[in-house]
């Protein structure tokens, strides 16, 4: 069975499609890598300093019997809370376009599978390589990739870092 139908848009337009998506994705990359570093670097260390200072706000005004502190607790709370906000939105989208541009290539590949005219399959075979040779990830200066997974290992770092700085304000005799 050859496809003799014509499809609503063209297996050359797809691929022209995923070319201008890689090639936005590459041009924000190397115009945002060093301001998407920054960003991430200054979200880390405020998930790590906001933390730290609620804890010492809140374990000392309790040793010495204050309460009128609530309002810093709370703010600090929602700084918390809009940091790691900052830290999602700032994720997200990043890996859900990566994410559909990758499901691009199985969908070809299945579609290499199926019997169609020597011509589709040329132009399929040629959208395929193209796929191999270029993706559609951001990152920052090629450090990380900005996916969902880089969340868990920031939360992995932020209660490292947490748990040491907690230790050594516990050891100081002041």
């Amino acid at each position: 069975m050859c496809l003799t139908e014509q499809p609503a848009i063209s297996i050359r337009e797809l691929s022209d499609l995923h070319w201008v998506l890689c090639v936005a994705v590459h041009k924000a990359n190397t115009i945002f890598s060093s301001q998407l570093l920054a960003v991430m670097f200054s979200i880390f260390v405020h998930i790590i300093i906001t933390p730290y200072f609620f804890f010492l706000d809140l374990v000392y005004s309790s040793s010495r019997g204050s309460t009128n502190n609530l309002g810093y607790l709370i703010i600090q709370i929602v700084w918390i809370i809009t940091h790691v906000l900052h830290l999602v939105l700032l994720i997200l989208p990043c890996a859900a376009t990566t994410d559909q541009a990758n499901k691009t290539a199985p969908i070809v590949c299945k579609l290499l599978n199926s019997d169609m005219c020597s011509e589709t399959r040329k132009q399929l075979e040629t959208f395929v390589l193209q796929l191999l040779h270029h993706n559609a990830e951001f990152s920052a200066f090629g450090l990380f990739r900005m996916h969902c997974p880089i969340i868990t290992s920031v939360a992995g770092a932020v209660t490292t870092y947490l748990v040491i700085l907690i230790q050594f304000q516990n050891s100081d005799p002041n």
